[in-house]
């Protein structure tokens, strides 16, 4: 393993032993209670999953995954941080949901899983930690069936040129990976000082590699609507997502696209 990446799966044992053990972010009691962390736009995208095969890559402690579970997916949830496989378990043995988690980093994820997939999904936060995307997308194509899907849904790359204001930092063009020091995750819950490592990515970066590994590219759009409050102007309306008044830039963008039959 990339010995950057070997850094990062540190960082994410972290935060998975903090988000799984009570991030309001995730609400992990509310999903014990029956509810689901999915959103409209990917249950529209996705459809009817029951009885389809569904692998969901850099699956932190499953929540998503085991969303998808309780709508009749038969899933499989891989990430590289062992702490993060332990606690999808954990949550899926108590919450009584048929899953398999697996831990591996997601380029050796065709080999190890050794088998194919009617869905992938990829979601939020996910991009920046992938130092080569063109081959992540030939490794999800590989993953697919014919005919199989892949859903992204992320963060919008335009997020990181810009501060608090909204004003443009940096390029979005930009090609070095940025290296940070963090002591808190994104939940605002505080964990050990460590080192992450991001790579920068832009969407003709995500539509090309896709093309290249052979996928076909159904539908990409960009929403107004952000998961958190990533900036003090936000708002939040009654679906639960936040909002930018005047929606000046775009916050989150989903992409579907298939495997040639």
């Amino acid at each position: 393993m990339d010995k950057r990446v070997e850094q990062n799966r540190a960082g994410w044992d972290l935060r998975a032993e903090a988000h799984a053990s009570g991030a309001s972010l995730y609400d992990v009691d509310g999903f014990r209670a029956g509810e689901s962390s999915l959103r409209p736009f990917e249950l529209e995208a996705l459809g009817d999953v029951r009885g389809r095969s569904l692998l969901h890559l850099m699956c932190h402690f499953g929540l998503d995954t085991l969303s998808w579970a309780r709508l009749g997916a038969e899933v499989t949830g891989l990430d590289f941080s062992g702490e993060a496989i332990a606690a999808a378990r954990r949550l899926a043995d108590e919450v009584g949901l048929p899953a398999r988690f697996v831990q591996a980093d997601v380029y050796d994820a065709a080999d190890v899983l050794d088998a194919d997939y009617d869905i992938v999904i990829a979601t939020y936060g996910v991009l920046m930690w992938l130092p080569d995307l063109p081959e992540w997308a030939r490794v999800v194509a590989r993953l697919l069936r014919p005919g199989g899907v892949l859903f992204i849904g992320e963060f919008h790359p335009q997020q990181g040129q810009v501060d608090a204001d909204l004003r443009i930092t940096t390029s979005y063009f930009r090609t070095e990976p940025r290296t940070t020091e963090v002591a808190a995750s994104y939940t605002g819950q505080q964990i050990a000082p460590h080192t992450q490592i991001t790579w920068p990515w832009t969407i003709s970066g995500l539509v090309n590699a896709l093309v290249d590994a052979g996928l076909h590219i159904n539908r990409l759009d960009e929403l107004p609507v952000d998961l958190r409050q990533r900036h003090p102007t936000m708002e939040q309306g009654p679906d639960g997502l936040w909002r930018i008044p005047g929606n000046p830039i775009p916050l989150l963008l989903t992409c579907r696209a298939t495997k040639p039959a």
